[in-house]
């Protein structure tokens, strides 16, 4: 059988860039692949001269290739790459050196179309977390419609610490970062997607986000730029898809899917968000949107279902009052639910 490039570019997939969950194939790392008879060539282009992260790239390519079938020899050239973008722009393949604080964990959570309540679950999942774990944060990358400060009940104003950093807002015992915080209630945000990405790599860089360590990233709706933005700028554990039962939601969702797995994020898993209404009058579970269909999709796709949250007034009222439902009524089906799902994504992240 006769090697192709696609072949060797597809197990360069495999290859991650060291301290990162991406592959140096969408870094943009590997700048040729050449292929005369069972010998293979590869061109590398570096973000900056390293002598120990190219050795480590190098060793991880000659593994990976040389296991292939047909494979007979392999030669690997190197060069660093001569210049960085212009000033709030990001190279493509470039990964960020600033240390991101003591974030151990980047918790991104999408949705694939908007009103379906992504903010709301990743507002309750950070708080249900932070009943299990210790330094949780959430960021609020939805610069266009931020709504974590309204659903979190401040509105206060971030200060400059002595590093010349931002001190992130503290509420209910997790640091909080918005836009919202910064801009008043009634101005509108209308940015191109250059200055989109400068905020949500401010936000990641430029605000001392302390001890945290779970910081959980509620993005806007959709694939555009700031999804982008913020998978270029952090090493994204893993994401998570909200979406509601109806078929016009679940078609978003693969969306979602498809963006996470190109640009090699793990998905932890899909939430099934207004499952159904519990009828207090009737005693019974009403389907108002259908129901099962985030855990078809996750049959499909092959990755994890992580749970039903049914329809219940108490989750509106909560985020519209800043007292989110996971405290106002820890009790309640709906705030086990959340804590069930935290769990399970505590699991899937601390174990693998």
């Amino acid at each position: 059988m006769n090697l192709t490039e696609d072949q060797i570019k597809n197990a360069l997939k495999n290859v991650r860039y060291p301290g990162f969950t991406r592959d140096i194939i969408s870094f943009g790392i590997v700048k040729n692949v050449e292929i005369v008879d069972s010998n293979v060539k590869i061109s590398l282009v570096l973000p900056k001269p390293d002598g120990q992260l190219e050795e480590k790239i190098k060793q991880a390519v000659k593994k990976t290739i040389l296991e292939l079938p047909g494979v007979n020899g392999l030669e690997i050239s190197s060069e660093t790459r001569p210049a960085k973008a212009p000033a709030g722009q990001a190279s493509p393949g470039e990964p960020k050196e600033k240390k991101i604080s003591n974030i151990k964990y980047f918790i991104a959570v999408a949705s694939g179309k908007g009103g379906v309540g992504k903010s709301t679950v990743a507002v309750n999942l950070a708080l249900a977390t932070s009943k299990l774990r210790n330094n949780v944060g959430l960021m609020d990358a939805d610069i266009w419609g931020p709504s974590i400060p309204m659903m979190m009940g401040t509105n206060d104003k971030p200060k400059t610490n002595d590093k010349k950093k931002l001190n992130p807002i503290e509420k209910f015992g997790i640091n909080l970062m918005s836009i919202g915080f910064l801009i008043s209630e009634d101005d509108t945000v209308i940015w191109r997607g250059p200055m989109v990405h400068s905020a949500i790599k401010q936000f990641l860089e430029d605000v001392d986000w302390k001890e945290t360590e779970y910081l959980f990233i509620d993005l806007p709706p959709g694939t555009g730029d700031s999804q982008l933005s913020l998978i270029q700028s952090a090493p994204i554990t893993g994401g998570i898809i909200v979406t509601t039962p109806q078929d016009i939601a679940l078609l978003d969702v693969k969306r979602g899917v498809q963006m996470f797995r190109k640009l090699n994020v793990p998905i932890l898993g899909i939430v099934e968000n207004m499952s159904y209404l519990d009828c207090p009058h009737c005693s019974k579970e009403i389907d108002i949107f259908g129901r099962g269909g985030g855990f078809k999709m996750a049959e499909k796709f092959d990755i994890p279902f992580l749970g039903e949250i049914p329809i219940d007034p108490e989750i509106r009222k909560s985020g519209d009052y800043g007292n989110p439902i996971v405290l106002s009524q820890p009790n309640s089906d709906v705030a086990k639910s959340f804590t069930t799902i935290a769990e399970e994504i505590l699991k899937n992240i601390e174990q693998n």
